[in-house]
């Protein structure tokens, strides 16, 4: 989930500590922000609307403090028109501070390739260890011509924009480069300005070197030498700099440091290091007060019973909704005291339905809610209640009022839904946590953790999150809530700040 525009009309305190650490930046630097999507969309009437995802959430307030300029790629007809002006474009909307946008438009057949057959689904799928192995997926001539003639131009043409802003540049230029669309782009740079200081920092999880061999070789090379390009890599976890670290030396034989955490290719040493995203904890908590969710919150009080699970997710493959619903149901079979005492609340965002995997996942979806509902509905219980809509107010007044919240995803890089909840959270709910999301680093030790596969474990988990002792669940609440608030969003660029002004330029020891 992601905050609306206009939520805090003012600087919160997140903010102000954003600014703070922007400020120290800017001494020495002029940052240029560069991702697929633009923080906010161009729409058709002239105006703009604030972008979703956590991706925008979380530099928008960086783009406001530091001024800094932001490149994306013109995805709609009215993007393309702007795009097609050449100028930047200011938006400021609601009383927050401007940001400008610069659109680089590859074209849409282009941007189709690059988007739609390479980006998603091709890596999406790869880094969240989606590929169904033995029958997919199938590399023929279009992925190949995709590739070439969406991916790397997108990320050639994109690189071209880069060195024309970067040159506009008062200070030194400094590349902040976002998520897996633009792998490539920093090597692209790094060729026609190689003094430019880069960071790129990775949305998704990392997988393990031998998964990368999904792809054919030149395509994964390219891949991590447009990554080694940048003085520091970010990801979410540990665990996802680890898996980098082997990759580069398994699959390109590098010389890798996993003390210092660093790579040595073509002469430069390139920093990994750990950043776990988080959320705007003053402004969530602000927009958990308003009007809005307290009606929210009446419309729930109408129809909810003694015990509530709640999910709130994108209709993701990866988010693995099957196995929780399966889970739900043999929960229901064996412990039939629950039945009209316990109720599950989906409430779903649809993802990528242009994608015919996605719109097929959504069929199971609902296929599996009807299944569980005919076996065990009552004439005054509906045990899986659905939803499947967009509306940030609702998924908040969720938060506040589940007792189990379950978060089973395959993989994830990071899942704000578990941060969110764990923040808003007012009934001391008890999170159920997949051990493979990158939150379970921080929130696992107060959190029920489980295996995403086993459908038996998750049974138990739900069973045991239900029937918790009280004391137990309020602690692990408070525990949960403190590890939020500690690690906010602002201590995720923080973080970054700080390693920028330590590692660019020094050498890692020993080399």
């Amino acid at each position: 989930m992601s905050l609306p525009s206009g939520v805090v009309s003012s600087p919160n305190a997140t903010e102000r500590r954003i600014q703070s650490a922007a400020a120290r930046l800017l001494n020495r630097w002029s940052p240029l922000i560069v991702s697929n999507r633009a923080p906010y969309e161009a729409i058709h009437d002239g105006g703009f609307n604030r972008g979703s995802g956590g991706l925008a959430t979380a530099l928008l307030s960086l783009a406001e403090a530091t001024d800094a300029p932001w490149l994306a790629c013109a995805r709609t007809p009215r993007e393309r028109v702007l795009a097609g002006e050449n100028g930047p474009v200011t938006v400021a909307l609601q009383g927050r501070p401007k940001v400008t946008l610069h659109y680089a438009d590859p074209g849409r057949r282009v941007y189709s390739l690059y988007y739609s057959t390479i980006a998603n689904p091709l890596l999406w799928f790869l880094q969240h260890y989606l590929w169904d192995l033995p029958r997919e997926p199938m590399l023929d001539q279009h992925q190949h011509t995709a590739w070439t003639d969406g991916y790397v131009a997108v990320n050639r043409l994109m690189s071209e924009r880069v060195v024309e802003l970067v040159g506009l540049s008062k200070r030194e230029p400094l590349l902040l480069t976002q998520d897996y669309h633009l792998y490539l782009l920093p090597r692209l740079v790094r060729r026609l300005r190689p003094e430019i200081t880069m960071q790129h920092f990775v949305h998704i999880p990392w997988p393990a070197a031998d998964y990368w061999k999904v792809l054919p070789e030149q395509m994964r090379n390219a891949i991590f030498d447009g990554l080694l390009a940048n003085d520091v890599i970010g990801f979410q976890t540990e665990r996802d700099v680890r898996r980098f670290l082997v990759g580069c030396e398994e699959l390109l034989g590098l010389r890798t440091d996993y003390q210092e955490r660093a790579v040595l290719h073509r002469g430069r040493v390139s920093w990994v290091r750990p950043y776990p995203i988080s959320i705007d904890v003053p402004g969530l908590s602000h927009l958990a007060a308003s009007p809005a969710v307290r009606r929210e919150e009446d419309r729930i009080a109408a129809w909810k019973i003694e015990k509530l699970i709640v999910r709130v997710d994108r209709t993701d493959p990866a988010k693995n909704m099957l196995r929780g619903f399966a889970a739900y149901g043999l929960l229901l079979q064996r412990h039939s005291e629950l039945r009209g005492r316990v109720q599950f609340w989906a409430f779903l965002q649809p993802s990528r339905q242009d994608v015919p995997t996605y719109r097929e996942y959504l069929w199971e979806i609902k296929q599996s809610v009807l299944r569980i509902n005919g076996l065990f509905r009552t004439p005054g219980w509906l045990p899986i209640r659905l939803e499947i809509a967009e509306n940030i107010e609702r998924a908040i007044a969720a938060y506040k009022n589940y007792d189990v919240l379950l978060v089973n995803s395959i993989y994830d890089g990071m899942n704000l839904v578990a941060k969110e909840g764990s923040l808003l959270n007012r009934r001391q709910g008890v999170l159920v946590l997949s051990e493979n999301v990158g939150a379970w680093e921080e929130l696992g030790q107060d959190a029920i953790t489980i295996n995403p596969f086993d459908v038996e474990a998750t049974t138990a988990a739900l069973y045991q999150a239900l029937t918790l002792p009280h004391d137990e669940r309020a602690g692990r609440a408070s525990r949960l809530r403190a590890t939020v608030k500690a690690n906010d969003i602002a201590h995720w660029t923080e973080r970054q700040f700080a390693d920028l002004r330590e590692l660019v330029g020094r050498p890692a020891h020993g080399w």
